[in-house]
C-alpha cells in the first residue's frame, strides 16, 4: 500500500488499528488537559492564599503607625571618645 491512499482502499485491521490509536490519543489528550487544569488551579489557589493571608495582616494593625520602645541619649563628644579610646577630660564627669 502507498502513503496517502485513500481510506476506503485501506484493510479493515489497518483502519481499526487507526481508530483505537486516535481514540487512545484522544482520551490520552483528555487526561493531560485535566492534569493541567488541576496544577493551575492549584497554583492559582496558592498564589490568593497568599496575598489574602498578606492582607488580612495588614488590615489586622490598621492604627499602629509609630513604633514603640526604649531608648537612652548618648551625647556626641562621649561617643567620639569611646570610639577613639581617648581618656575623658578631667574637667568632665
Amino acid at each position: 500500500m502507498e502513503h496517502g491512499a485513500p481510506l476506503s482502499s485501506r484493510s479493515l485491521a489497518e483502519r481499526v488499528s487507526y481508530a483505537i490509536l486516535g481514540v487512545a490519543l484522544v482520551v490520552l489528550a483528555f487526561f493531560f488537559l485535566a492534569v493541567a487544569l488541576i496544577a493551575g488551579a492549584i497554583v492559582a489557589l496558592v498564589v490568593i492564599g497568599r496575598l489574602w493571608w498578606i492582607s488580612r495582616k495588614l488590615r489586622q494593625t490598621p492604627g499602629q503607625t509609630e513604633i514603640e520602645g526604649e531608648f537612652t541619649v548618648v551625647e556626641r563628644r562621649e561617643s567620639v571618645r569611646h570610639i577613639a579610646k581617648t581618656p575623658p577630660e578631667s574637667g568632665s564627669p
